[in-house]
């Protein structure tokens, strides 16, 4: 029986590690910001114009993708209780799962690690260089805090996988600066907390055009919500969370299915930042994890059937909720919005469908690894709403109206009817629910307390401990990061 790491199941080729590395790298040097030979454009050069601040802006979201194709939710929901990884899955997401891996293993932790410090590096130079232009000074100031939100989101994620880590706070130019030691997580949120503040204080609420999709103050608060959530200042997360309610840019889709339809991405009302995949311009993109999930044989493209939902995710649904069977996941035999009934025996059980948009022609007949446009929703209303129903929860002041309205506007829209009391037990299980499989739940049961717990039923052992691994590679690298307890 073949087995298939991410990449050899999308691509049929070698181990996912080194080709990630490949694919990153290839970004890397598909942009601007790269020094072409034939021309030599060094950073001291570039950085003179308008054009080339928004350029250098545009190319610090374009990092962005590196970060969520596929070791972003390897780590946080492959290695969390929601998923399993089929027969045919490689030793990768074997390992990740099972909780047997360790630093050496370079994907996923080393790919993570360099994705968020290339984004971060490239943040760096926006914030560094662009206010040295001449150029209109609001669009300057702006384009300065959407950078500022873009580091801050990249550390966030690295403080939550990892903890400790080095805290570059400006441009890194030589080999010489790349000896930075691990910063205390505290000093790590701290950094992340006044990044966030100062871009809500700039960035607009709203975009037109083609600017749509860039980082707006509801996105900045949006994450302050959730920097302060997982240190557990439950007062500043409530606070934060209801400046995003109370500011009336944001509502809840009628329907739940829409925040995963391509034809609104964006533009849909619960969207407040998404990662943009145009399945054109770059290799993979988007939800690809769909490819993987989607039992083998599923008509219309790539399909591979190498994982699928745990028993315990599954239980969690009532039979009417819009959000499990036939929204999140699918049992064989299943009947597709084209009349097709599908029989499979990959995955050996329920197969994830979330991210799979039956509005769309490409998703529906000629998926493929090179052509994903789903892109990869990073905050939405409905976190924002669960974020704010979870600090009130634990004893934080309502600032943005009744908590427990909040978390039922969730639940209402999943068709479940409210609940009749805020507890925090409520909203963990509705998170869950609402979240299966967008990147959430690692963090969540971090901040819970409750890793162990998950881990340990989920494969008979605890794990290691509530972070990741340091990458042995980036060890190797610089010799002042020390590792991890238990790695």
């Amino acid at each position: 029986m073949r087995t298939y790491s991410a990449w050899s199941a999308a691509r049929r080729l070698a181990p996912i590690g080194g080709l990630a590395a490949l694919l990153v790298a290839g970004w890397a040097c598909n942009d601007f910001l790269d020094p072409d030979p034939r021309d030599v454009l060094a950073p001291e050069n570039f950085y003179q114009s308008r054009a080339d601040a928004v350029s250098a802006v545009n190319a610090t979201y374009e990092a962005n993708r590196a970060v969520y194709l596929l070791s972003f939710w390897y780590m946080s929901d492959i290695a969390s209780d929601d998923v399993l990884p089929g027969p045919r899955f490689g030793s990768d997401g074997q390992r990740m799962s099972a909780h047997t891996f360790d630093a050496s293993d370079d994907f996923p932790i080393g790919d993570q690690w360099r994705a968020e410090y290339r984004l971060i590096n490239r943040a760096n130079a926006v914030i560094g260089r662009v206010p040295n232009i001449q150029m209109d000074t609001a669009l300057r100031t702006r384009l300065v805090h959407e950078a500022r939100f873009l580091r801050a989101h990249a550390y966030l994620n690295l403080v939550r996988f990892y903890g400790d880590v080095p805290l570059v706070e400006q441009e890194v130019t030589s080999l010489e600066n790349l000896e930075v030691p691990r910063a205390p997580a505290a000093s790590v949120y701290a950094f992340i907390v006044a990044d966030l503040q100062a871009a809500a204080g700039v960035l607009p609420a709203t975009y037109s055009g083609d600017d749509v999709g860039r980082a707006t103050r509801g996105a900045a608060l949006a994450l302050l919500a959730k920097a302060y959530l997982q240190q557990q200042d439950w007062a500043n997360a409530a606070a934060a969370a209801g400046q995003v309610i109370t500011s009336g840019v944001y509502s809840l889709n009628a329907d739940w299915r829409d925040n995963f339809r391509i034809a609104v991405e964006l533009a849909n009302p619960e969207s407040i930042f998404e990662v943009n995949f145009d399945g054109e311009t770059t290799p993979g993109g988007g939800s690809v994890h769909t490819l993987f999930s989607l039992p083998d044989g599923y008509p219309g493209g790539d399909a591979y059937g190498i994982m699928t939902v745990t028993p315990s995710a599954v239980a969690q649904y009532a039979p009417n909720d819009v959000r499990g069977l036939g929204g999140t996941f699918i049992n064989s035999p299943y009947v597709n919005e084209e009349g097709d009934t599908i029989v499979w025996q990959q995955p050996p059980g329920p197969a994830y469908i979330k991210y799979l948009d039956q509005d769309n022609t490409q998703n529906l007949e000629s998926r493929s690894w090179v052509a994903q446009s789903n892109n990869w929703i990073s905050l939405r209303y409905a976190d924002v709403l669960l974020m704010y129903a979870e600090a009130v929860a634990q004893g934080a002041p309502a600032t943005a109206g009744s908590a427990l309205d909040a978390l039922n506007a969730v639940r209402q829209r999943a068709g479940i009817g409210p609940a009749g009391a805020l507890t925090v037990d409520e909203v963990r299980a509705e998170r869950r629910r609402e979240f299966l499989f967008e990147g959430q739940r690692w963090f969540d049961l971090a901040r819970y307390g409750q890793l162990d717990a998950a881990i340990t039923e989920k494969t008979g052992h605890p794990p290691k401990g509530p972070l990741f691994p340091i990458p042995q590679s980036e060890r190797q690298l610089n010799p002042q990061l020390t590792q991890n307890p238990g790695f």
